[in-house]
């Protein structure tokens, strides 16, 4: 007979009961590693959501499009189900897709922001024994129009790009400048006028022997070039051959007024005392002026809305005034505006090949446009284009828009005291007047939805 101090046999009860519990574990494992798989595909199709939503508000202004769009970008990874886009969704319990412009939840409850939550049942393998058949795994992001920080970008990789000799003074307090170059002296500073920014980085160093001030003083140094944060599309250059009514022009003292069609024409020059209009029967229309438009008298050139294709130059020199219908004004020439009449071109993209000389007495209002493939853009340059760029103002004058020319050097002056609201991206920046320029962001002030804004995912 065995006694009852025989311990033979205890080993294999202990492993078959730490058999189960490993079991058990290993069962949670996998249920769980299963909900960690959905939760990650659940997240990729709401952030894919959220960015398409964002992308299509950018470019379309709707928030039913942009509805539209988000739920067929979460549909397309992976999640099953309705989708809600209603902006009424706090949540969701079941297989679905909810999409909220403007979010509901969170920190960026504005228009342009596209709030995505999705859900879908994981079903369990071994949690059933614990009467666990599924999981809910949620997801939620948002995107919409970030602000773009900088303002100034000077792209030279050499030499000086960013320079104050005179007495007038760069006021950015608001956004960033960034200089590309390695030089010593890349920001340099030599007038009595100062430079301010919201912050200042340089992958150099600067000089500074004026007697102004840089703030934030010390500007940080060393940095790593800072990447061209636009990459635009050039325009399409159409060609054509005038057959009639080709020469538009007003030398005398009456008013003269023509209607043009959509096609080509010669050229338009006002030379006169009295007014030259040229109406578009077509504001979207294309307008193909083949030689120059100059407008060198006392009179007011008028052109109507459109797409214009100038194949000479764009030119005011005169004392009358200068206004351009809202479009797109491409000139193969050089644009000079250096009249002492007002020179006005409102929702207006000057695509130039040549030179660009803003720097009329007269009040000068030139502002982009806030929709379109060039949103934004006041003056776009191509990166092959290095002949200088010339702006200045007396004060009254009112300049909104993109400067895109990042292969020319930008040469700022006046007398006045110039408030702007402009980016400008260029070869080098050199003020040299005694009038100061005060700049306000003009991707995150003025209209956050232009091309230079970024999409970012906020939540």
């Amino acid at each position: 007979m065995r006694s009852l101090k025989d311990e033979s046999g205890q080993t294999l009860v202990v492993a078959a009961l730490c058999m189960t519990i490993l079991l058990g574990f290993v069962a949670l494992a996998v249920d769980v590693g299963f909900v960690f798989h959905a939760r990650r595909n659940m997240q990729i199709a709401a952030d894919a959501g959220a960015v398409a939503g964002g992308l299509d508000y950018k470019y379309n202004s709707s928030t039913t499009s942009a509805k539209t769009a988000a739920c067929a970008a979460a549909a397309a990874n992976g999640v099953s189900g309705s989708c809600v886009a209603n902006s009424s969704c706090m949540g969701v319990t079941t297989t679905t897709i909810c999409v909220n412009d403007p979010p509901l939840n969170g920190y960026h409850k504005s228009t342009g922001y596209t709030e995505v939550i999705v859900n879908e049942p994981v079903p369990t393998l071994f949690m059933k024994i614990l009467n666990i058949s599924s999981i809910d795994v949620p997801a939620r992001a948002v995107a919409g129009t970030g602000a773009n920080n900088g303002c100034m970008w000077a792209l030279s990789l050499s030499g000086t790009d960013v320079s104050l000799s005179g007495t007038g003074s760069i006021n950015a307090p608001n956004c960033d400048i960034y200089d590309d170059s390695n030089a010593s002296n890349a920001l340099s500073l030599s007038g009595v006028g100062s430079i301010t920014a919201k912050a200042i980085g340089i992958v150099g160093g600067y000089s500074d022997t004026g007697t102004g001030h840089i703030t934030p003083n010390p500007p940080t140094t060393g940095i790593a070039p800072a990447a061209d944060p636009l990459s635009l599309t050039p325009p399409t250059i159409s060609t054509g051959t005038c057959s009639s009514n080709c020469v538009m022009t007003n030398s005398g003292t009456s008013n003269v007024t023509v209607t043009l069609t959509p096609g080509t024409y010669t050229s338009i020059t006002n030379s006169g005392t009295g007014n030259l209009t040229v109406n578009t029967s077509s504001s979207t229309g294309s307008y193909i002026i083949t030689g120059d438009v100059v407008s060198k008298g006392t009179g007011t050139l008028t052109l109507g809305p459109g797409n214009w294709t100038i194949g000479g130059n764009l030119t005011n020199s005169g004392t009358g005034a200068v206004s351009l219908g809202a479009g797109l004004y491409i000139v193969e020439g050089n644009l000079t505006l250096t009249g002492t009449g007002s020179q006005t071109g409102t929702s207006v993209t000057f695509y130039v090949e040549g030179s660009n000389t803003i720097t009329g007495t007269g009040n000068t209002t030139l502002t982009a446009p806030t929709s379109g493939p060039y949103d934004g853009v006041v003056i776009y340059e191509p990166s092959s284009d290095t002949q200088k760029l010339a702006l200045s103002g007396t004060g009254g004058d009112n300049l909104q828009g993109i400067v895109y020319a990042p292969g020319a050097p930008l040469s700022l002056s006046g007398t006045g005291s110039m408030s702007v609201s402009l980016d400008l991206i260029v070869d080098t920046i050199t003020l040299s007047g005694t009038g100061s320029i005060t700049d306000t962001n003009y991707a995150t002030v003025t209209n956050p939805n232009s091309v230079l804004s970024k999409l970012v995912m906020v939540e």
